[in-house]
């Protein structure tokens, strides 16, 4: 397989190792929601500042990498792209304000199943057995996770809504993207949606005077979200990309949600239960038999996050 280690088991640890610390500081992008729901940064503020000072960072990547900057209309359909992921990022973290953070995060994960059944409905592409089972598995996995007569209470109906639909706009995001992204790098991509994404929310931030005047943790935690939970992985997984191959990245990247229920049980407080646990370790594995099969989009998208 293309991009599959070669150069021996030491680079193949190290890009597992880069795969896997890309997917630990993924999952702390829903605390890094979750704290700024509670110091009161409006939506729109927290995003465009996320996707601002991303944007400057992975750009300055590309120049750093020589990559072809401009790419005709590809380069366009950027802003599809863009505005499709201004549309999954607020769902998101619209999710996270009402719903455990571990719980918004598992719901994502859903994303390569719902890829699986659009590609099927809209691409002719087969159904195979795996797939299928799949299907099963994530259906019953949310069941688990969104019980609501879990012991420990139910879950908001219109925070999980949310959640659902983010993972609905990312796969939609993902197939969009096999298209318009076809043969641009990677790192020009990112900058080039997170851009767009900026854009987009400054413009509706200053027309709906939803800036505020940020306190000083206000800016750190908005621009280490930024670094931390963006830019820093996205360099992360391209370079474990590079060494490990899209199957094996894609499958490592399943530990993002798993990260993200340790860290909100220890910075939160959540307690989801064991039937929710069970429940989302259920939907990982199958994200993990579809990134099995189709795992070039679903790895190499996964530097947009």
């Amino acid at each position: 397989m293309s991009g599959e280690a070669s150069a021996g088991s030491y680079v193949d640890r190290t890009g597992v190792a880069l795969t896997a610390l890309s997917a630990a500081f993924f999952g702390s992008l829903a605390i890094y929601g979750k704290f700024a729901d509670r110091i009161g940064i409006p939506l729109v503020e927290l995003l465009a500042i996320r996707f601002v000072v991303a944007a400057v960072l992975l750009w300055t990547l590309a120049v750093a990498r020589r990559e072809r900057l401009w790419w005709g209309w590809r380069s366009a359909g950027l802003a599809l792209m863009g505005m499709l992921y201004v549309g999954q990022a607020a769902t998101y973290f619209t999710s996270l304000r009402t719903v455990p953070a571990a719980v918004t995060s598992i719901l994502l994960y859903l994303y390569p199943v719902i890829v699986v059944l659009l590609a099927a409905a809209f691409l002719g592409e087969r159904l195979t057995r795996m797939r299928v089972l799949a299907l099963v598995l994530a259906v019953a996995g949310v069941f688990a996770v969104v019980n609501p007569i879990s012991a420990n209470g139910s879950l908001d109906t219109a925070g999980l809504l949310f959640g659902l639909a983010a993972a609905a706009i990312y796969a939609g995001y993902i197939l969009t993207g096999r298209v318009l992204l076809r043969d641009v790098p990677a790192v020009v991509a990112t900058a080039g949606i997170a851009t767009t994404a900026g854009v987009t929310l400054t413009i509706a931030g200053l027309i709906g005077g939803q800036f505020t005047t940020l306190s000083g943790a206000g800016w750190g935690l908005t621009t280490s979200m930024a670094v931390v939970a963006t830019a820093i992985p996205a360099t992360m997984f391209l370079a474990g990309l590079a060494r490990v191959g899209a199957a094996r990245a894609a499958i490592i990247s399943t530990l993002e949600p798993a990260t993200t229920v340790v860290l909100a049980a220890l910075l939160l407080g959540e307690d989801l239960g064991v039937v929710r646990l069970l429940g989302g370790a259920v939907i990982l594995v199958a994200a993990v038999i579809v990134a099995r099969r189709v795992p070039t989009d679903l790895a190499e998208v996964r530097v947009h996050r």
